[in-house]
């Protein structure tokens, strides 16, 4: 039996000196690790040597009494030593309290009564005959040793806790181990079990706490990489899939340093522990990249969010320089998807939010959003070799492919066999994106890999739909990183041509790279107004059914006064995106002039298109935040249904819109207003009137001419000026009122020409009736696109010079959308006008935007005044009144009143005897052209 011992003892001792050994070579270790495992491992050889020692001393009786007694005294005095060893190998990775000193004093005391026993026999005494016997005192033994047993195996709990619960098993059993060696060392001493059961237990602990190491990032002590792979590989029951991510992290490391990057680490872990450890199991798979499974659904994840984000906030009013995280989840139910599709709608959520707090939170300095680690399609792209040797490129060698594909840099030429899975792509794109190679296999994994996180899955959808025969049509807009690293915006068309049962079918088509020309706006990094009207010319020219929206922001400039360019720039940013999110996969966004974007859906009616404006007026008011501060948004829009059975000219397409968003602004309580629905419905002829109206204006404003309608003074009865007013003539529509194109024309760019064309013609027509009458004024009205057009000031000068007509001849007339301008541009440029000589008429006084506040603070000359006082005056006393107070009001307050609409001698006595400085109307007569009016003013003058 002794020798059956000896070897069991001499291979603990090996296996204790193995461990050590591995211990020291471990890189997972410290220093100050290695060095606690060896004294362990020490301990156990110097307490399993010291007790075979005394075993073969008992074997020859009370002649070594003296040998048993001392190294009775290094076992007992070593044994409840190795437990609190064990602890303090474990205590630092379990965070536990600073060390208490209460232990290291028991474990003194105790080894003080040992030493003690070995002359008094206190805890144990060896008898005459050299047999090992127990003190009166020999529970304190027991008890320092359980003590430590206990004590090392709740350290190991909370260890356990902290990664997880990994684990808990084995520490049951450990535990159950030492009780069943120690329980048989005290029933038979002759067993001797106890320095084996501590040497099991002790290889146990390193096996556990090696393990630990191996499944756990020690940084924030949550379940690493590898470990949530498993995980989500081994995931078989619906969960909820949660991603999280440190905003700008590698900025932080840059400016504060590594040591407070780990601090934010240690923070986020603890606190993602703390809210969502005990819902589900969480890990750091990444730098700063955390996963959380859940067994949660969707309202209790969005309170578990809630409380994370609180909990966050909680600890930046104690740091603010902490950083903020974003996240994104998506639920995995395994009857519907796989684990691959969850985790990329988590992906593409997350860097959503992340995009959105990066504007939220401000600009991220020196950080640029890092990807995630190579994919599968990354791995499959790497893997190809010699493409043009192995895969199968039959029906894709072409030679219209080569020379199309070698003369655009701009756009990219695709042609994928259906049947091989193999496709061929230009060889600029293959340079440009960095793709594996002209001819690619599973193309569109590689493709997918490259598109942004946030486009990702809308792209997924829509080539899933043409791979299962579900869409034949392939129309999408994304960004794509290049070779560089960088995101440029793409449009994407393509078609399924079907074989013909030999033939496979061949999904072709075309990349048009964005980002290689200035179309992007550099704000929003979507489309500009020249991209959109080249879409709505192809929309058109392709006959697509569609609905084209134009969306503005009302109030925009409040928004740069209150936060500055930078504030209004993000929130532009963030309205972009928005947009974008929403209209993703179903049409294409665009940035127009201000605070103005567009859009267009696909094959969309009009009640999906007053949704979608819903949804995104929802946004506005609710959703767009800059700094942490929400920033209520008020949006209004038009919107024009693209028929394919009644085409249109793009130009009248945008005057529409721009038509139908002041219908929205003024009449419709912002509502989306389609230009079909309002009173002026635009019919088959007239979008063919339009049409000819448009050419015409383009065309040197051919068929256009003047018409003059008088004004009359009060006091002398003589015409005293004219107002100009613009008419359209052409077979077969005749001479066309001017309420059917006026409207819509001075929306259009081709307005700026009409307006000089009329300003000019007039002039120069007029002029006869200037050089008999030096007192004539001419009255023209001027658009609010005029008075937006960078050289109209100019324009108007250069007219006045050329025609040789002084510039106090001239009274420019504000219509009622120039009431809309920006204030203080309008008074900016009227006073330019007035310090020229050019006199300034308010048009229309008293109705739309005309007000009281308007005459404080415009430099105005005159006051037209609308005809609507004017009906009822003569029946109403209170319509009388108030035409008296604008009459006398204007004239204390130094302007001239010109009463529009008067048609009737009664009418005009009316007015005359309230004080009114001229008149124009029917009893005047009709606007007529330049032959009856200068007609008209000799009658007049000479009467």
């Amino acid at each position: 039996m002794l020798s059956f011992y000896t070897v069991i003892v001499s291979e603990v001792v090996l296996l204790m000196a193995l461990l050590a050994f591995m211990a020291n070579t471990n890189d997972m270790f410290s220093k100050d690790k290695k060095g606690q495992f060896l004294l362990l491992f020490s301990s156990v050889i110097l307490g399993i040597l010291a007790e075979w020692s005394g075993s073969v001393a008992g074997t020859f009786g009370g002649e070594y009494r003296e040998v048993i007694v001392w190294t009775k005294m290094v076992e007992l005095t070593v044994t409840p030593v190795v437990p609190f060893m064990c602890a303090a190998a474990l205590q630092p990775a379990a965070h536990a309290p600073a060390r208490n000193w209460w232990f290291p004093g028991i474990l003194i005391v105790h080894t003080a009564l040992e030493v003690l026993s070995a002359f008094g026999g206190f805890i144990y005494y060896v008898d005459a005959d050299g047999v090992f016997r127990h003190g009166p005192l020999y529970w304190i033994y027991l008890i320092t040793y359980l003590g430590g047993a206990i004590y090392v195996l709740w350290i190991g709990y909370r260890v356990s806790r902290q990664y997880q619960g990994k684990n808990k098993v084995m520490l049951i059993l450990m535990l159950g181990f030492l009780l069943f060696g120690v329980a048989a060392n005290q029933v038979d001493k002759s067993v001797k079990s106890a320095w084996l059961t501590v040497a099991i237990i002790v290889t146990l602990l390193y096996i556990f706490y090696n393990d630990m190491l191996q499944r756990v990032d020690v940084k924030t002590m949550l379940l690493n990489r590898t470990s949530c792979e498993n995980l989500l590989a081994r995931l078989r029951k619906p969960a909820t899939i949660l991603l999280l991510d440190i905003d700008s992290f590698r900025a932080v490391n840059e400016e504060r340093g590594r040591a407070y990057g780990d601090q934010c680490l240690q923070v986020v872990g603890n606190t993602i522990r703390k809210v969502y450890g005990q819902h589900g199991k969480c890990g750091r798979i990444n730098d700063d990249e955390f996963c959380v499974i859940l067994d949660a659904d969707k309202d209790a994840t969005t309170t578990l969010n809630e409380q994370f984000l609180a909990a966050l906030n909680a600890r930046r009013e104690e740091d603010p320089r902490l950083p903020h995280v974003s996240l994104g989840y998506a639920r995995f139910d395994p009857a519907r998807e796989s684990v691959h599709d969850a985790e990329q709608a988590a992906a593409s959520t997350l860097h959503y939010n992340k995009e959105r707090n990066k504007i939220k939170h401000g600009p991220i300095p020196h950080a640029a959003s890092q990807e995630s680690t190579a994919s599968p399609a990354l791995a499959l792209a790497a893997s190809q070799e010699s493409a043009l040797e192995v895969l199968d490129t039959s029906e894709l060698e072409d030679r219209a492919f080569i020379a199309y594909a070698s003369t655009s840099k701009r756009s990219y030429l695709y042609l994928f066999n259906m049947s091989t899975g193999v496709s061929r792509w230009s060889p600029t794109a293959v340079s440009y994106f960095d793709l594996p190679g002209e001819y690619m296999y599973q193309a569109n994994d590689i493709w997918e890999s490259r598109i942004h996180p946030q486009d990702r899955q809308m792209f997924h959808d829509d080539i899933e739909k043409i791979i299962t025969g579900r869409k034949q049509v392939h129309e999408l807009e994304y960004r794509v990183k290049n070779r560089l690293g960088e995101y440029v915006v793409c449009t994407c068309r393509g078609v399924v041509l079907k074989g013909d049962g030999i033939k496979p079918d061949l999904f072709a088509g075309t990349i048009v790279n964005h980002g290689i020309i200035d179309e992007v706006d550099p704000v929003t990094s979507l489309h500009v107004n020249a991209e959109f009207a080249k879409s709505i010319h192809r929309l058109i020219e392709e006959r697509t059914r569609a609905c084209v929206v134009k969306v503005g922001i009302e109030h925009f400039r409040h928004i740069n006064a209150m936060y500055g360019q930078e504030g209004g720039n993000q929130v532009l940013r963030l309205f972009g995106i928005e947009l974008r999110d929403l209209v993703a996969g179903k049409g294409q966004v665009f940035r127009l002039e201000g605070a103005k974007f567009a859009f267009y859906l696909y094959d969309a009616d009009q009640d999906e298109t007053r949704k979608l404006f819903h949804q995104l007026r929802h946004v506005a008011e609710s959703d767009i935040q800059i700094n942490d501060l929400r920033i209520p948004l008020r949006i209004y829009g038009g919107a024009v249904r693209l028929d394919p059975q009644h085409p249109r000219n793009e130009h009248v397409v945008r005057s529409s819109l721009i038509y139908a968003m002041e219908q929205s602004l003024e009449n419709y309580r912002n509502e989306l207003v389609f230009s079909e629905d309002i009173k002026q419905i635009i019919n088959a002829e007239n979008i063919q009137l339009h049409a000819e109206i448009h050419r015409s204006a383009v065309e040197g404003c051919r068929n256009f001419f003047v018409c003059y309608q008088p004004i009359v003074s009060f006091a002398t009865g003589k015409v005293i000026g004219a107002e100009a007013l613009l008419r359209w003539k052409q077979e077969p529509y005749g001479v066309v009122s001017p309420d059917s194109f006026i409207p819509w024309l001075e929306n259009n760019p081709a307005f700026i020409p009409v307006g000089n064309w009329i300003l000019r013609q007039a002039i120069r027509e007029t002029e006869p009736l200037r050089q008999v009458n030096s007192d004539f004024i001419l009255n023209v009205n001027i658009a609010d696109t005029q008075l937006k057009h960078d050289g109209f000031r100019e324009d108007v000068l250069n007219t006045l010079a050329d025609e040789g007509c002084a510039p106090e001849r001239l009274c420019l007339e504000l219509t009622e959308r120039c009431r809309r301008l920006d204030p203080a541009f309008l008074e900016d440029e009227l006073r330019f006008f007035r310090s020229r000589g050019v006199s300034i008429a308010l048009d229309d006084f008293g109705t739309g935007m005309s007000s009281l506040a308007l005459l404080l603070q415009l430099p105005v000359d005159e006051l037209k005044v609308d005809r609507v006082f004017l009906l009822s005056a003569l029946t109403d006393e209170r319509s009388l009144t108030l035409l008296e107070t604008i009459v006398q009001s204007a004239r204390k307050a130094g302007l001239r009143t010109c009463v529009e609409g008067i048609e009737t001698q009664e009418q005009r006595d009316l007015v005359a005897s309230l004080g009114g400085d001229c008149y124009q109307g029917y009893f005047a007569t009709k606007p007529v052209s330049i032959e009856g009016f200068v007609e008209f003013c000799r009658a007049n003058w000479e009467a």
